[in-house]
């Protein structure tokens, strides 16, 4: 059988791993198309300042699922000292760290396939084309170079999108449409110059970090339409939810009318009350007058006091998610998004209590201000005009790192994904990527006929699972496809046995 995986970061190592662990180096031939130079780092984990940090605690940092402290295991072997400093428990690992783990394990995963007698094949160059092949069951791939080869299966694991140039600033001066590598964008700012991050998500808290790595000493501003920063990550706990569980989701979703939102909501508040939380605690995260140094500055203090709150409903969205995704109706989705999804995404991508304190120490100096309500941008001669609600600024630098919606393929995936589709081999999910048996995260065709053997990880597969962005989510599904790659291969090779 031969198997492609399209994308050398994180998400493609885990599954050539989950396939390596599954005995197939014997009876797959694998190969890698990527376009970088080197497999693992991808974009989320390339070589950058330190102060990019995991947003994880190491021991749950692993591109094996059933084995959740790979990576600090990896750490505390590392050759060098410093490196093994961050393989304490508890400890926020820079990103870069990370990206070198993922590299290393693939080179052991190569070195078992070498010894097999069946080495990977990397390819380095991106997928630009899929269709179905001569014979109408195998799946036809075009490369970048040009190069055509057909396969029995493929995996497609492009990442994420680049920030989304909501404004229309791209080719302005001293607009910096993304902001990775952050020691290259750093370099390029002047020590006391105005400037302005477009978004106040993870990626917009690494850039100011960044500028205060470097000692910037002029004014920095974080800027997006709701001025929400990412929650605080509290230590880990065991937590166990007793009311908001697959049970209770499958009960409701029996009743007349099927799942509401309301329902989920009163499950959850519910979940709350059973640990002695006061369900007012979540609805102050949806109140929208709630200044953003304010948020921060509640999220640091219920962090300190350990209030079990927020790991509950990461523990949550981790448990149920899916299975409450799956059983909303297209207009409690839509409902969802509109009022919650904003919150809720910044709740389950947290930032460490450190990167938190840092902040909030650098608004109180005045150095730092985190403004919502933002409704336009324009390029002036000197710079920029950023015009919110409730006031308007000019700036001398922006750096982009606002998201875009769900429903837009990552853009470096756009011509693949439009090939899939007008080959017929998988349709447009109206609430992101492609439509997926969630079974097994096969492509389902335009025809919803049978799935075919195309298989979607990540990003693409956000608009059927939701939540796919976390690693835990990510090599949860990665297991689920290496599953079905090995008894297909299995069964095929039965099926040739004399």
């Amino acid at each position: 059988m031969e198997f492609a995986v399209i994308g050398g970061g994180a998400t493609g190592v885990s599954l050539a791993d989950a396939l390596t662990r599954r005995g197939l180096t014997r009876e797959l031939d694998l190969t890698i198309y990527e376009p970088k130079k080197e497999i693992g780092h991808g974009n989320a984990y390339r070589p950058d300042l330190s102060s990019s940090l995991l947003n994880g605690e190491i021991e749950f940092m692993s591109i094996r699922r059933a084995e959740p402290r790979h990576f600090q295991q990896w750490l505390s072997r590392h050759h060098d000292p410093r490196a093994r400093e961050h393989s304490r428990s508890g400890s926020f690992a820079p990103r870069h760290l990370f990206g070198d783990y993922i590299t290393d394990s693939f080179k052991r995963i190569e070195e078992a396939w070498r010894a097999s007698g069946r080495p990977i094949e990397v390819i380095p160059h991106s997928v630009v084309h899929l269709s179905l092949g001569t014979d109408g069951e195998r799946v036809r791939l075009t490369a970048a170079d040009g190069r055509t080869r057909e396969y029995d299966g493929v995996a497609l694991c492009v990442g994420t999108n680049a920030p989304a140039d909501a404004y229309g600033l791209a080719g302005s001066p001293r607009f910096i449409d993304n902001p990775y590598p952050l020691r290259v964008t750093v370099e390029t700012i002047e020590p006391h110059e105005h400037v302005t991050v477009l978004g106040t998500g993870l990626t917009a808290v690494d850039v100011v970090l960044a500028l205060l790595q470097q000692d910037h000493r002029g004014p920095i501003t974080m800027a997006s339409r709701r001025g929400l920063l990412p929650g605080v990550r509290q230590r880990y706990r065991q937590l166990s939810a007793s009311v908001l569980t697959e049970v209770a989701v499958l009960e409701a979703a029996a009743a007349p009318g099927g799942l509401s939102l309301a329902a989920v909501l009163r499950l959850m508040n519910a979940e709350l009350e059973t640990h002695g939380i006061a369900p007012e605690i979540l609805h102050r995260e949806v109140d929208p007058t709630e200044a953003p140094a304010d948020r921060l500055t509640r999220h640091v203090d219920l962090a300190e006091r350990g209030e079990v709150w927020h790991p509950l409903l990461i523990n949550a969205a981790n448990d149920v998610i899916e299975l409450v995704w799956s059983r909303w109706s297209d207009a409690e989705r839509h409902m969802f998004l509109r009022h919650y999804h904003h919150v809720f995404q910044s709740l389950l991508h947290p930032m460490p209590m450190a990167t938190a304190t840092r902040l909030l120490s650098t608004i109180r100096s005045g150095q730092l201000r985190v403004i919502g309500g933002v409704k336009n941008v324009t390029a002036t001669i000197d710079g920029f005009t950023v015009t919110a609600r409730e006031t308007s600024f000019t700036t001398d630098t922006l750096i982009n790192s606002a998201k875009n919606n769900m429903a837009a393929p990552p853009t470096a995936a756009s011509a693949l994904c439009a090939s899939v589709v007008e080959a017929g081999l998988g349709q447009y999910d109206p609430f992101g990527g492609l439509t997926i048996d969630t079974a097994d995260n096969r492509l389902i065709p335009a025809d919803s006929s049978a799935p075919v053997p195309v298989f979607v990880l990540g990003q693409l597969a956000a608009g059927c699972l939701y939540y796919t962005s976390s690693l835990g989510m990510i090599t949860r599904r990665a297991e689920m496809v290496a599953d079905h790659v090995a008894a297909t291969a299995r069964s095929g090779a039965r099926r040739h046995e004399p």
